[in-house]
């Protein structure tokens, strides 16, 4: 080769190597096993395309936390009821009151997500031992099933107190989330019974503590023994302890706005159009019935309750859903227009059976409207009765709500829900 031919090959060589060094450069930093097919370089970059502008260093990329919510904290409260026939003041009362409880309880902050259930107990050799309800958080169904509780039996003393302790700790959905605030409110006025069964009271009260819930006691009366057991589950729990009258001490608080939300609360009962077998409608339009005969207190409270959890509380917030909620597998049209369209001939409820599709659709649309226009009327009159009671609150406070309330929030507060 001559000297000429020699310089333009070292020349092409060394161009060759200049050009290829970033990417060669690259593939030798990748580790390979041996036997393994070394990955391929990416491709070369065309200057011609253009790239994505850099971010300034001063610059942060929106926190992705910052757009999910808090989980809403959850509140689970089971009520431990002596019915026998010396606590029918306090029970006749506690239906009354259920609304207003539910009602303070939705007032912490955030908003707490309630569930309530219901253990009812007597002795042996009453008409029953307990009746128990699930933690639900429909208190429409609560109420209902509250209302089934009638005071009777007994006469003597002691009571099976812990058979309703312990079908309450054990026999409940309760949530095993240990976030949740758990708790149990044991209302008697008689000591537990020794019996040779599984329910020992002392044994379910350990159980309890096990489980993480706390048990908080109203003694009704002035029964030594009964007091000695309620501070006992009461502080092996960290629970609260407290008594009162035996009546429950309960007190009428009327507003110039009850007797008004009574009937707005009554006509919400009867914008509904369920669906379902002709049992499962019966059973839903006495659900109805029953909100729509509320006393003008309750009713008033119930709207209350409904505006709180629904977040109307806040200014722009919507209207409560105020109508009681359907239960068995049923549907309110009116609530779910769009049901309408999926639902059999024979489960239409009695109301659109006989019009035609137009019709039908026409009937729901109309109580619809009706339905929302009683709803934000409601959720006014509620506000106007949260303010006029904020500035006349009785001297006298109800002790049965405040022996309740007593012991939510100090619970609560170790859950973050302040009141």
């Amino acid at each position: 080769m001559d000297l000429k031919s020699l310089s333009r090959a070292v020349l092409s060589a060394a161009l060759a190597t200049s050009l290829s060094a970033a990417p060669a450069l690259a593939e030798s930093a990748i580790p390979v096993r041996p036997g393994a097919v070394a990955p391929k370089a990416p491709p070369a970059v065309k200057p011609s395309q253009e790239q994505p502008p850099a971010v300034k260093p001063t610059q942060e990329a929106p926190a992705q936390d910052a757009k999910v919510k808090a989980p809403r904290p959850e509140i689970e409260v089971v009520f431990v009821l002596d019915t026998t026939g010396s606590m029918s003041g306090l029970l006749e009362g506690a239906k009354a009151k259920i609304y207003s409880i539910a009602s303070r309880i939705a007032q912490g902050r955030p908003t707490p997500h309630l569930k309530v259930g219901l253990v009812a107990y007597r002795d042996v050799g009453d008409d029953y031992v307990t009746k128990r309800f699930d933690l639900s958080d429909d208190l429409d169904t609560v109420f209902a099933n509250l209302r089934r509780f009638e005071a009777g039996g007994g006469g003597d003393t002691p009571e099976h107190v812990g058979r309703g302790l312990g079908e309450a700790v054990s026999k409940l959905s309760w949530n095993q989330d240990r976030s949740v605030m758990k708790a149990i409110f044991l209302v008697g006025d008689a000591p537990p019974a020794k019996h040779n069964d599984d329910w020992d009271f002392k044994h379910w009260a350990k159980r309890a503590r096990e489980q993480h819930i706390v048990v908080n006691t109203v003694r009704c009366g002035s029964d030594e023994e009964t007091q000695t057991a309620w501070k006992y589950v009461a502080k092996l729990t960290d629970g609260t302890f407290d008594s009162i009258d035996q009546s429950g001490g309960m007190v009428a608080v009327a507003t110039p706005y009850d007797a008004e939300l009574a009937k707005v609360n009554s006509a919400l009962a009867s914008k509904t159009l369920y669906t379902g077998k002709a049992e499962v409608q019966t059973a839903n339009k006495a659900r109805a019935e029953a909100m729509a005969e509320l006393a003008p207190e309750a009713a008033a409270e119930r709207i209350s309750y409904m505006r709180k959890t629904s977040g109307s509380g806040s200014p722009g917030a919507p209207a409560p859903s105020s109508a009681p909620k359907a239960v068995g597998g049923a549907v309110d049209l009116v609530s779910a227009p769009a049901a309408l369209a999926s639902v059999r001939d024979d489960e239409l409820p009695s109301e659109l059976k006989g019009l035609s599709v137009e019709g039908r659709a026409k009937k729901v649309k109309q109580l619809a409207d009706e339905k929302k226009d009683l709803e934000t009327q409601a959720s006014k009159l509620a506000a106007e009765r949260e303010a006029w009671l904020a500035k006349n609150r009785p001297e006298k406070e109800d002790a049965f709500d405040a022996n309740v309330m007593k012991g939510v929030k100090a619970q609560a507060a170790r859950h973050g829900v302040a009141y």
